[in-house]
């Protein structure tokens, strides 16, 4: 019986080594070239970060050991990569600020370190993991795994549909957040044609890089979220300003004025997830999966109420568990900026509502992402993060104003809310995924369904670690440096 092309299974090689030292001599020579080039396009003296970009170079290539089988799986490991190297450059100086006890001079520096991070993060993490990536990928040739078809188109709409959610502010204010670096383009529709090509470019390319690590709509939120980021540092602080004529400033103070362009990414890349997810699903269902022998003892109805339950009640127990904080914050009585002036039964009450219903998202979201307690519990840790962004920084101000506030003191002003953000996410991805696997092992019962539950669920070799490591460290850290 013939495979369908592009369901065929890749062809591990599994005899060649996982480092060589032509990849590892090629890795240091990309991390050197981009530290390199990074004064051409924007600050920082010459030759400044070459030789931390060829150690990253190397230590990239001996330590994922073909993990990186592909060039977004590359792209994520790398830029984990070069914001870790960014912690860990001024270590002299950091180990000097924590014996001196100087949170705000440790706060200063890295405020002033900025430029450093656009390098680490643009220059040297990015190019080195792609070609890591790149080159595992070509040595493993992975056959008819991939549709540059699906990705482009599949990925293209998405973009434009993720873009939609922008068009208010566009017709109104002027506000194209995914071109804010260039400025005034000088006519309307000349902004609007260009915001939508570079949405239609980047979920292109979106499509291209994570098509085989896109499997549910949650982690696609993850991989969105992390690309967009990507493309701020990328996009608005160093190719727009150049395209317009203007040199590239990498400055804290420049990065601020730039906040709100950062929010509208991250809420574009999760838009842009969601979307590409299920039109990569709908496109597999429609042209790719055919196996009518292997069918789930549920059907997808059942499925869905299942995790709508398990995620109701999961919200419940994080709502649960993130009140004392939200108490002791001070967040509770406002309901994270609606101002409401509720009684604290009463917004307990209003809390414990809307944690159940986000809790319902995260059982549709995330169903099948977490192998272990450790996987679900980072899935939590963004999930988290991720309505902290939509919720107290855009809906809730969005309900009661009109208008998002995306100025970076707002976020400062919010920042106690995210730790109950991060609690409420935790507890909920770990409840739920004990309900999830009370079921699984049930269906373990049955080998057929057996083998079909562990190929749904997501394998531990993935870059999914990198991804947390990227997005939460980059995610709670860029409010506070941009504050």
């Amino acid at each position: 019986m013939a495979v369908p092309k592009e369901s065929a299974a890749p062809r591990s090689d599994t005899h060649a080594p996982g480092v060589g030292l032509v990849e590892a001599a090629l890795a240091a020579a990309v991390g050197a070239a981009g530290a390199a080039l990074a004064p051409a396009f924007g600050q920082g003296a010459a030759g400044q970060h070459i030789a931390a970009g060829a150690a990253l170079g190397l230590l990239c290539a001996a330590a994922l050991g073909g993990r990186a089988t592909s060039p977004g799986a590359g792209l994520v490991w790398g830029l984990a990569a070069g914001f870790i190297l960014w912690t860990v450059l001024p270590a002299v100086a950091t180990v000097f600020h924590l014996f001196s006890f100087s949170p705000d001079a440790m706060l200063g520096d890295a405020r002033a370190r900025f430029p450093a991070l656009v390098t680490c993060v643009a220059f040297i993490g990015a190019p080195v993991g792609v070609f890591l990536g790149t080159w595992t990928g070509l040595r493993r040739r992975t056959a008819g795994a991939y549709s540059w078809a699906r990705a482009a188109i599949g990925g293209g709409a998405a973009g434009i549909v993720a873009a939609l959610i922008f068009s208010r502010w566009m017709y109104v204010g002027d506000f194209y957040p995914l071109i804010s670096g260039y400025g005034a383009l000088g006519t309307h529709a000349g902004s609007v044609l260009l915001h939508f090509g570079v949405a239609c470019l980047i979920g292109c390319t979106f499509g291209m890089l994570f098509q085989a690590d896109v499997r549910n709509a949650g982690s696609a939120m993850g991989w969105g979220m992390a690309y967009a980021m990507f493309w701020w540092f990328l996009g608005q602080i160093v190719l727009l300003p150049i395209a317009a004529g203007r040199r590239a400033d990498w400055s804290q103070a420049r990065a601020s004025e730039l906040f709100g362009p950062m929010v509208g990414h991250i809420l574009f890349g999760l838009i842009l997830g969601i979307v590409y997810s299920c039109a990569d699903a709908t496109w597999k269902r429609l042209f790719v999966d055919a196996d009518p022998l292997n069918r789930k003892r549920q059907g997808p109805g059942v499925h869905l109420l299942l995790s709508l339950g398990w995620g109701s009640l999961a919200g419940l127990c994080g709502g649960i568990a993130a009140v004392p904080l939200m108490i002791h914050s001070g967040v509770l009585p406002r309901l994270a900026g609606l101002d409401l002036g509720l009684p604290a039964a009463a917004g307990i009450v209003l809390h414990l509502v809307l944690s159940t219903l986000i809790g319902a998202t995260y059982g549709v979201l995330f169903r099948g992402e977490a192998p272990n307690p450790v996987f679900g519990s980072m899935w939590g840790l963004v999930f988290g993060l991720i309505w902290w962004y939509a919720g107290p920084l855009t809906l809730l101000p969005l309900i009661r104003t009109g208008q998002c506030d995306w100025r970076p003191e707002a976020a400062a002003a919010l920042m106690p809310s995210l730790v109950g953000h991060l609690v409420y996410g935790l507890v909920t991805a770990n409840v739920f995924m004990a309900l999830e696997r009370r079921y699984t092992r049930w269906l373990f019962t049955d080998p057929r369904q057996a083998a079909l539950e562990v190929r749904r669920v997501r394998p531990v070799a993935t870059p999914a670690p990198a991804l947390w490591v990227f997005v939460l460290g980059l995610g709670v850290l860029l409010p506070i440096l941009l504050s």
